[in-house]
């Protein structure tokens, strides 16, 4: 279905093209030597995170966060960056605790007794912290994040600054092999390969073709209605 090949990303700050491991390594210097001019940031306490898909490690990205900040900031950036589509719960779990939605929507979570992400992130997480995210509580997409390191420094007027992402993978087409550009949500988990070009896209065989989703860089691919990121981040 893809093309064997080693994960590969691209720095965000340097332009730096380099593997998925080697990445976090890379961040620790280039960080503090791109940091944002003139834009409203204070120096402060910052936690670097690599951030991927739970159950598809070859989707991956990188950010760095005020300590200050809250997890519901966190979660708004993971949001546009990779899971929006439309508008469905999620939450954090960071040990034995789970971080959600307003306690009045809890009767909607079958008994789930979680905390709201009003939390400062400097109060549940530290360096080497890992921790979950899930986005839609019925087609649930899972991410794993963890702080891979801390500093001092400064990252503008937002409390997230997306770094680094993978290069997106090349997934062919069922029919003839081409790079494909769409994914059928119907033949998900039903056909070894549900991608498909352009071309045959709309005559794979399926009776649904309105289930057809554009191939995109997420985890979130070809789930629900999700067709994009909302934050268009190189």
């Amino acid at each position: 279905m893809m093309s064997k090949f080693t994960s590969y990303g691209t720095c965000a700050l340097c332009g730096k093209r380099t593997t998925k491991g080697a990445m976090t390594r890379h961040l620790q210097k280039c960080l503090a030597e791109h940091e944002p001019e003139n834009e409203g940031g204070k120096t402060g306490r910052l936690f670097q995170l690599r951030i991927e898909g739970a159950g598809s490690p070859v989707y991956w990205m990188d950010a760095e966060v005020k300590a200050s900040s809250t997890l519901d900031a966190l979660d708004d950036f993971l949001r546009r960056q990779w899971l929006e589509c439309c508008g469905h719960l999620s939450s954090f779990r960071i040990g034995h605790t789970e971080y959600t939605v307003p306690v009045e929507m809890m009767d909607i979570m079958g008994g789930r007794k979680p905390r709201t992400m009003d939390v400062k992130l400097y109060d549940v997480l530290s360096e080497g912290t890992t921790f979950e995210h899930e986005y839609d509580f019925g087609s649930t997409t899972y991410l794993k994040l963890r702080v891979t390191n801390e500093r001092r420094g400064n990252v503008g007027g937002d409390d997230v600054r997306f770094v680094s992402r993978n290069e997106a993978p090349v997934w062919t087409c069922d029919v003839c092999g081409a790079p494909a550009t769409q994914i059928c949500n119907d033949c998900m988990g039903q056909t070894d390969n549900p991608f498909y070009c352009d071309t045959h896209a709309e005559d794979h065989g399926c009776d649904y073709s309105e289930m057809l989703l554009p191939v995109v860089n997420s985890p979130r691919m070809g789930v629900c209605g999700y067709t994009g990121p909302l934050d268009i981040a190189s």
